[in-house]
């Protein structure tokens, strides 16, 4: 029996078992966890229980909006206006009301607080003594600047079994897509620890390099693969497909490749959300490219924006459901081909206004 010091009485939630407590945690910011674990011997060590471990701007600083704007981590600046003034004629006929100021974006003012973030994410990661954890988050506007303490990070989380990584380093606004600031994911640091636990794997803003001797034994349980605004060698991917027997759900966004888009040939795969892909033929240009081959005898949904629908191999019997942009008259002809999908249930299009309603 646990007694308050103070008032001598039962300390019920220092009762429970473990495994209550290390789930209520879950709820509990890291400036808290810190807090709590001076109250006891027993409260020190429970909060390494805590298995799933995220930092973003409100949960390292613990801070509402407002509280982040005073202290300037937040900024408000001044957007271009939300349309030219023959656009806002247009739409002020049409009844909808156009504010008279440009539009305010709300950024992160890394010029304050981007030391700070890696400061106490940092110490947080050398303080935690848990022997494993579920999953790592990252949430933040990194770049390659801090990746010597970010791969410190990513070894920390693999010593301990972590089975889920989350990286978004959020580029946007601020990298401008400039590809050379990303982060490089070290995926010898893989190698180096035998990750095999690793089984969901998200990244965004980062560049991806084969591992050593194309070895991809680490991500042999891997079955869920979010790539986000990622430079990466189509020939990773394929590599990847026929190495990993187990990946079930594969998000390719606005991937920057070599010279074309993967070929997307997988026993395993179930889900598949391929939303543009690109490749740089020259500094500073982007030229979207199209998905040619699609060999998934599993597959069972399919969401796809790009190019190349009325060319594009399909080989899917088993598809159930499907979400396709079309913005090229040519497409319309993928019609044809969703007849011969005899599991079809579910099919939702998205037609710009590019596209001739006379051909509909």
């Amino acid at each position: 029996m646990f007694l308050d010091p103070e008032s001598n009485m039962v300390d019920y939630i220092s009762e429970l078992p473990d495994d209550v407590l290390s789930y209520i945690l879950k709820s509990i910011s890291l400036k808290d966890l810190l807090k709590i674990s001076i109250l006891s011997k027993r409260w020190c060590k429970l909060w390494t229980l805590r298995k799933d471990i995220y930092f973003d701007i409100f949960n390292v600083f613990e801070e509402t909006v407002e509280k982040l704007l005073q202290t300037g981590y937040l900024i408000d600046v001044p957007d271009s206006p939300m349309c030219d003034e023959e656009t806002e004629k247009e739409l002020l006929q049409a009844g909808y009301d156009i504010p008279d100021r440009p539009i305010v974006r709300r950024l992160t003012n890394l010029n304050t607080i981007r030391d700070e973030f890696v400061k106490r994410v940092d110490q947080f990661v050398k303080n935690f003594h848990g022997t494993k954890i579920d999953s790592f988050l990252v949430k933040f506007y990194l770049n390659c600047d801090q990746s010597a303490i970010i791969d410190q990070w990513i070894t920390f989380a693999l010593a301990r079994e972590v089975e889920r990584i989350d990286l978004l380093f959020l580029g946007l606004p601020y990298a401008q897509n400039n590809l050379r600031n990303f982060y490089k994911f070290p995926l010898d640091l893989l190698l180096e620890t035998k990750a095999s636990t690793l089984k969901h794997l998200s990244l965004e803003c980062c560049l991806i390099r084969h591992p050593t001797n194309n070895d991809f034994s680490p991500l042999k349980k891997l079955r869920f693969l979010s790539l986000n605004h990622v430079k990466l060698d189509e020939i990773f991917i394929e590599t990847l497909l026929s190495n990993c027997g187990l990946l079930e759900e594969l998000h390719l966004f606005s991937c920057n490749f070599t010279a074309s888009m993967p070929k997307i040939v997988s026993s395993s795969l179930l889900i598949l959300k391929i939303i543009n892909g690109y490749i740089s033929p020259r500094i500073n240009s982007l030229v979207e490219v199209d998905l040619t081959l699609l060999d998934c005898l599993k597959l069972t949904s399919l969401e796809y924006d790009g190019y190349g629908l009325h060319t594009m191999n399909i080989n899917t019997p088993m598809l159930k459901c499907i979400d396709f942009f079309i913005s090229y008259e040519e497409d319309l002809n993928i019609f044809d081909l969703f007849a011969t999908f005899l599991q079809l249930e579910t099919m939702r299009i998205n037609i710009t206004s590019t596209v001739s309603h006379k051909v509909l």
